[in-house]
């Protein structure tokens, strides 16, 4: 009686990824809404495995803190972003870009930002994950857009575009944490740019160009 032939195994670097693919969205999921619910403050890798119904110690194996597992659920959320299309002109695109950043922020995620950023204060590394996986990037962006209309004289040659950076960016968290204005307030982020660059020149009329697809805040 011959033996019945088996079919070969898989690589073993290709067993079980599909489960740590749903563990792993099933975990950073049920950690997003854990912190909306209840703040960093309240965030525990206990009640994430209960949520999720991961064990804490596979938790353990990709996020080392409680901190850690809390920015990957945040950038997780963030990276779900409309795109912004440029427009040609730098004021128009940042319009664009803090109106979707303002509006991210007036919800949910809101809450969840200013809570890390609140937890921050007393744990140094959370607040510079924050720093360097969050905001750093999407400054950046903002700042892009500020250099291009500089160089095709949309904006002014002597503009400081470090510190016009700075009021749009910052200006943001201020309503969000200090004077608990409404960020999706209608016009708002137009009047914003306007006061931080000045009035408008005349321009030609520009063509629609690539997508900016990962805009998006947070933060």
């Amino acid at each position: 009686m011959t033996a019945t032939a088996r079919a070969p195994s898989p690589p073993r670097s290709l067993r079980g990824r599909p489960r740590c693919d749903k563990s792993r969205q099933a975990i950073l999921t049920g950690a997003y809404e854990l912190l909306v619910e209840a703040g960093l403050s309240g965030f525990t890798i206990e009640a994430v495995a209960a949520r999720s119904g991961c064990a804490k110690t596979t938790i353990y194996r990709w996020w080392p803190t409680k901190g850690a597992l809390a920015i990957a659920a945040l950038l997780e959320m963030v990276e779900v972003v409309a795109p912004i299309r440029a427009t040609g002109s730098a004021r128009r695109d940042l319009e664009s870009l803090l109106e979707v950043m303002a509006g991210t922020m007036a919800g949910p995620m809101g809450r969840v930002i200013a809570g890390i950023i609140v937890e921050g204060q007393s744990n140094p590394d959370v607040l510079e994950s924050y720093c360097t996986q969050v905001l750093q990037p999407r400054r950046e962006r903002i700042g892009e857009i500020v250099r291009q209309g500089v160089r095709t004289g949309e904006l002014p040659a002597d503009l400081d575009e470090a510190m016009a950076v700075e009021l749009l960016y910052n200006t943001l968290y201020s309503r969000l944490l200090v004077r608990h204005q409404q960020l999706d307030e209608p016009g708002w982020t137009r009047r914003l740019v306007a006061a931080v660059l000045g009035p408008a020149r005349p321009q030609p009329a520009a063509r629609p160009t690539r997508i900016h697809s990962d805009a998006l805040y947070p933060a």
